[in-house]
């Protein structure tokens, strides 16, 4: 088989995809209570964040809940590509991963922690103990409320990875702000 015609199978089968996709959307998971829920994870964090959130320190906190979202959206499409987990419920029917998780709950999570905490020592406890609950809480409430499904994946496989998520973006942040101070 030669480049071209591999090609076009995998757009061939990138397309059946596409269209089973938007199928089972529309069929099985828009508006029913788990959308709902995922509706909810957007708009009411937003809000809360929004009430939140030092207004001073708007941009630093952002930045640093921008390297948060990129850091798990990339690791999330990494694993539900590699069918390590899947999503059964989705807000939009074309996302392979779970929009209000890495977009605004992981991102607000550690923006608010990230906000309060600014040593190190309280830094990482407060993080250790929202890796905790999101490996061990929410992951499970997930999966048992058929959002979240687990192939070849463990939830003890979850929290170092949030934790070390969590250090590296205060690490670059912390370092973007060093930058900063000493370019002024």
């Amino acid at each position: 088989m030669n480049d071209s015609t591999m090609t076009e199978q995998i757009i061939q089968t990138k397309q059946v995809y596409m269209q089973l996709s938007i199928e089972h959307w529309l069929k099985y998971e828009v508006f029913t209570w788990q959308w709902w829920i995922g509706i909810a994870c957007v708009v009411i964090p937003l809000f809360v964040w929004w009430k939140l959130v030092d207004k001073q320190r708007i941009l630093e906190i952002s930045v640093f809940g921008l390297l948060i979202n990129v850091s798990t959206s990339f690791l999330d499409v990494l694993g539900s590509e590699s069918l390590l987990w899947n999503y059964t419920i989705r807000i939009l029917p074309q996302t392979p991963l779970l929009f209000p998780v890495d977009f605004i709950l992981l991102p607000i999570f550690h923006m608010l922690i990230y906000q309060r905490y600014k040593t190190w020592k309280q830094f990482l406890f407060a993080s250790t103990i929202v890796a905790l609950a999101l490996a061990f809480v929410v992951e499970p409430l997930a999966v048992y409320i058929k959002q979240y499904q687990l192939i070849s994946w463990q939830f003890i496989y979850s929290f170092p990875i949030y934790i070390l998520i969590s250090i590296l973006s205060k690490l670059v942040t912390n370092k973007m702000l060093s930058r900063q101070e000493e370019a002024l």
